[in-house]
């Protein structure tokens, strides 16, 4: 989804965070086999190395899970 992207309800729009301290997303990668996870990290390439050091660690933990959060805002519709 684009930063364009408009999702419009009602009177509200919602629209991506945009207070600058705010990061585009949250990236974290769960173990299926054992549910032990990389914790949260702002890029999805220190979520994946988890997972493969993981792996690397723990052959038969070969099936993992991709949890990324975004964070919206809603506004007043003008």
């Amino acid at each position: 989804m684009s930063t364009e992207t408009v999702h419009r309800h009602a009177d509200w729009v919602i629209r991506p965070e945009p207070a600058p301290e705010a990061p585009s997303a949250v990236y974290e990668v769960e173990c299926t086999t054992c549910l032990h996870s990389s914790g949260a990290a702002d890029s999805a390439e220190a979520a994946y190395g988890w997972a493969a050091r993981h792996a690397d660690g723990l052959p038969r933990h070969t099936g993992f899970r991709e949890i990324v959060h975004r964070f919206w805002r809603a506004f007043p519709a003008a």
